[in-house]
């Protein structure tokens, strides 16, 4: 399996062959124009790379898992397939659409 920086740097190198925009690769492709942008700028400056799981691209359904509530949780959120946040009520919609940018921008 491909590392994350692997898979970005593909991305990079297919742009510059094909020579096209990034902008026009990334709506091709489903992916965010500025995480193009952010893994360009990170590969080149050689920032360590951890193997978070990959966002969903945007304006698609991701899968949730529901398991049973326990006492002390009402409302669970998974965050690709090691991430899982639990809360004791639902949280406001407000905050869901804010979490929701924030890992939008910070793939």
């Amino acid at each position: 399996m491909a590392s994350v920086a692997e898979t970005w740097s593909r991305h990079l190198a297919a742009i510059e062959a094909e020579g096209i925009t990034t902008r026009a690769y990334a709506e091709r492709e489903g992916l965010s124009v500025a995480s193009l942008y952010g893994w360009r700028k990170r590969l080149k400056r050689g920032e360590p790379v951890t193997n978070r799981p990959a966002a969903a691209p945007l304006g698609r359904f991701v899968p949730l898992q529901i398991e049973a509530a326990r006492e002390e949780a009402r409302c669970s959120v998974m965050i690709g397939t090691q991430m899982r946040l639990e809360f004791s009520a639902l949280p406001s919609p407000a905050w869901l659409a804010a979490l929701s940018r924030a890992l939008r921008e910070n793939p």
